[in-house]
């Protein structure tokens, strides 16, 4: 990976970032409506995602299998969001 490419850049669509986490587009979409995760959009309005995105999709599944619902992450997040 090119180390001059900001984590921030969002330049994945939604296959490769199933692909990457073992999500399913659905369960990604669903994040989204959650407001776990902001995809910036294109022009042509499809979802794009930063490797930060990726890290954040890897972090919640995470959670997830530990049982922790979708509001304890919501919780959490914030939490760590604050704390920086």
């Amino acid at each position: 990976m090119d180390p001059t490419v900001s984590k921030k850049k969002a330049c994945f669509p939604i296959r490769v970032v199933m692909e990457m986490t073992s999500l399913t587009a659905r369960q990604i979409r669903y994040y989204e409506e959650q407001g776990l995760i902001k995809p910036v959009r294109n022009e042509g309005n499809q979802r794009m995602f930063s490797l930060e995105d990726i890290e954040r999709f890897r972090l919640i599944k995470s959670y997830i299998e530990q049982g922790i619902n979708v509001a304890g992450i919501k919780t959490i997040l914030a939490a760590n969001v604050q704390d920086v």
